[in-house]
């Protein structure tokens, strides 16, 4: 929560933090934080004071998912992936979450931060989010995903992030041009998905995603916002309001906000600062 400087942003104030990429990519490979399976009903009460920010956030109606157990490989063949190129060659609105074909339509306007390059997908169940980038013409896709996943496609692969901070520390990793992340970083920390209990972990994971990147490179993070007020529904999800907003995105410059779609998203574009 601490930060270096605070300057006037776009919609809410810019923080400038200091990060120690290897100690938050050593983080992700020894996580000092514990894995409780099935997840507890509550937070445990020696993280209250952090997953509030000392009460900021407010608890919402209890909103409970057991969705830790290890599940079978996800695989996407040439195929069903082949579809989804096609139904969104054709204007179907791949998106599965439905909201009113906003996101590729807002991914246009940033073509020069896709076509021709690396992007990244932080989190995918079904790779609609990878179908899009390719028909916009990026080089390369890289999907980062905790559970076992194939996609079978030339220029999509996929990694664990364990995987990819193993390769960080060993200074073996790609940077990416830019990351698109659409409704997964809400969700780290909870311990929903067999994840450890981290009440910052979606600050950590934005932060591992700054130092994945390239100087310079977009960041397109979909979230629930409701500007004015934090709530954390347990262990569902957060809604975040612009003061943690400021936080998950510090050394991020907010270049627009799209808000609200359909499901509550707001789609926040966003670019790296040094």
């Amino acid at each position: 929560m601490e930060y270096e400087s605070k300057q006037k942003g776009r919609l809410y104030p810019l923080l400038r933090k200091k990060v120690s990429c290897d100690d938050i990519m050593h983080r992700v490979a020894f996580c000092p934080f514990k894995t409780i399976r099935p997840p507890p009903r509550q937070p445990p009460s020696n993280l209250l004071q952090d997953y509030t920010m000392d009460g900021h956030c407010v608890f919402g109606e209890p909103w409970y998912f057991d969705d830790s157990a290890p599940s079978a490989a996800l695989r996407f063949d040439a195929s069903s992936f082949n579809t989804l190129l096609t139904q969104d060659n054709q204007g179907v609105n791949i998106n599965t979450y439905r909201d009113n074909n906003t996101f590729k339509p807002a991914l246009k306007t940033y073509l020069d931060a896709i076509t021709g390059k690396h992007v990244a997908v932080v989190g995918t169940e079904s790779p609609w989010i990878e179908a899009i980038l390719v028909n916009l013409g990026a080089e390369k896709v890289t999907t980062m995903e905790y559970r076992q996943l194939h996609i079978e496609h030339p220029r999509v692969n996929v990694v664990t992030p364990f995987q990819y901070a193993a390769r960080f520390l060993n200074r073996t990793a790609e940077r990416f041009d830019s990351v698109v992340s659409y409704s997964s970083i809400e969700h780290t920390g909870l311990g929903r998905y067999g994840d450890p209990l981290m009440p910052h972990g979606d600050m950590e994971a934005v932060a591992q995603i700054w130092c994945s990147m390239k100087p310079g490179g977009h960041l397109f993070l979909a979230v629930p916002v409701s500007r004015t007020e934090c709530v954390l529904q347990w262990n569902a999800a957060r809604n975040y309001s612009y003061f943690r907003m400021e936080h998950l995105t510090a050394n991020f410059e907010l270049l627009e906000e799209i808000s609200p779609l359909e499901n509550q998203n707001s789609l926040n574009v966003l670019q790296k600062l040094e």
